[in-house]
Formats: structure tokens, sequence, C-alpha cells
């Protein structure tokens, strides 16, 4: 046997055993609650397996809870991701070696909550929420994504957001307000009062009606007592507003993990 040949059958074995690995996404976070009937599209691809406590997730996968059912993930940088009952969220990029991170989720339905406690050192969001409606970015922040069919519901209970419209209109969100969403235009923001907060946590057990007219603040209500006014607006000024806020371009670095299938979010079942 030459070296020639040697050598071309030496680098064939090498790649049999290297491909296999480097096909496997490493998870990036995992199921620390699990209740009712939970599943998850491995990579945005049917068929769906049943979710137990621990499972891990990776980039591209597809979580869904049905009907009486709750999920939670913890990621690895400690970020949770609490879905209410008949949601679906795709972890479409997840990167954190401990001095950066870059993570993307795409909620298609129901509620979620979400907390975000790590705040690395870099002035613009490394962590992006997308809806069919909106972009969200932040930092370090608490709050809830509910999702509508021709509009998104963001409750910022604490920290601070940045939010687009799909137009985009742009908008930066203080705590303690909240905002409805549009393809075309945000909802000027309005108080969040402690009943808002208290339907939140019962939907977050019970699942979102499926009224396109259900509002968790109802017409007239949001202006009296609740969670205090930051000081800005108690001396009558506006929140400020970011000079821009663009749909995020991916940053240089790895690779992400495969794309969602197109019409996912079409999946009920």
């Amino acid at each position: 046997m030459t070296s020639k040949r040697l050598l071309v059958i030496v680098t064939a074995l090498a790649l049999v055993m290297v491909l296999p690995l480097t096909a496997q996404a490493a998870p990036v976070g995992k199921f620390i609650m699990v209740q009712g009937h939970v599943d998850i599209l491995k990579q945005g691809k049917l068929p769906a397996a049943p979710v137990k406590l621990n499972d891990g997730v990776e980039p591209g996968d597809v979580i869904r809870t049905k009907s009486k059912s709750k999920a939670q993930v913890r990621f690895v940088d400690e970020t949770t991701l609490t879905l209410a009952p008949e949601s679906r969220v795709a972890i479409a990029d997840y990167l954190y070696d401990g001095r950066q991170r870059r993570a993307t989720l795409n909620v298609y339905r129901g509620l979620v909550h979400t907390v975000v406690n790590k705040i690395l050192q870099i002035q613009e969001p490394d962590f992006i929420f997308q809806t069919h409606t909106a972009w969200i970015g932040v930092r370090g922040t608490e709050w809830y994504t509910l999702i509508k069919p021709i509009s998104t519901l963001v409750y910022l209970p604490a920290g601070r957001l940045a939010a687009a419209s799909r137009n985009p209109t742009n908008l930066l969100l203080e705590a303690g307000y909240w905002v409805e969403i549009f393809k075309d235009r945000i909802t000027p923001p309005r108080i969040i009062t402690a009943p808002d907060l208290e339907l939140l946590e019962k939907l977050m057990d019970s699942g979102v009606p499926e009224s396109p007219d259900f509002q968790v603040t109802p017409e007239g209500r949001g202006h009296g007592t609740g969670i205090p006014r930051p000081p800005d607006l108690e001396r009558g000024i506006p929140p400020a507003l970011p000079p821009t806020l663009t749909p995020p371009q991916r940053p240089p670095g790895p690779t992400p993990g495969p794309s969602i299938t197109p019409g996912l979010d079409r999946i009920t079942r």
C-alpha cells in the first residue's frame, strides 16, 4: 500500500469519526419543570417527542405545551423561560460562553414569562424575542409576552427593554408599563396594575382565551394605582426613545443551529 493511499484512508476515517460529533448541537438548557403534556420538535422537525424533567434543549428545537400543561426551561446563563398552556416557542439561536451571549427565541403562540438575570457588559440587547408583529431586545429583564392574532402584548414588571414593530416603530419600555405591538404601530405605554399581574399569573396556569377580543387590561383601566411610575414620568417626561431599533443583524460567531421549518407555527398537534 502506497503512502498516498494510506493517507487518503486515514483522512476518510477521521472524517467519519468527526462528522457525527459536529452534527450534534450542544444542549443550551434543560427542563426544570414539566406539567401535563409537553413535547419538543428536535431541530424543528416532526415527529414530536414527549418531554421529561431534565431533558435538554438545543438551538433549533421547538417547545410546545398542550392544554392544561406548563413547562419551564433554565438556560446555561440562568435565564428562565416559562410557557403557559397552549404555547409554542422555538430556540432559534443560543450562544453563551460567560463573556458574551447571543440568544434569539421565536414565540409563535400563547403566553411566555421570561427572566434574564445575567447582564453582560455590552450596550446592545443580546437576548432577542421575535413574534409575528414584534422585535423585543433585552439585556437583563423580566417580562411577559402574550401572542394575539394580530398583535403582541408585552408586560414589563422589572427592567427595561427595547421594542419595535415590524414596520418598524421604536420604543424603549420602562419597568411598570405594558404595550401592545401591531405590525405597523405600538400603543402608548400604560401602567401595569396589581390586577393585571394577578390575571397574568392565572393565565400562566390556565392559558390564554382564544377570543381575538381578549385583553388583560380592559379599556379604561391601567391609569390608577399599581406599579409606581418611573421618576421621569412623575415629572411629566415620557420614556426616552432609542434613535433607531432595526431587526438585529447576526454578529460574527459560530454558525447557528438549523433554521426553523417554515410553517411550523401552524402545527398544533
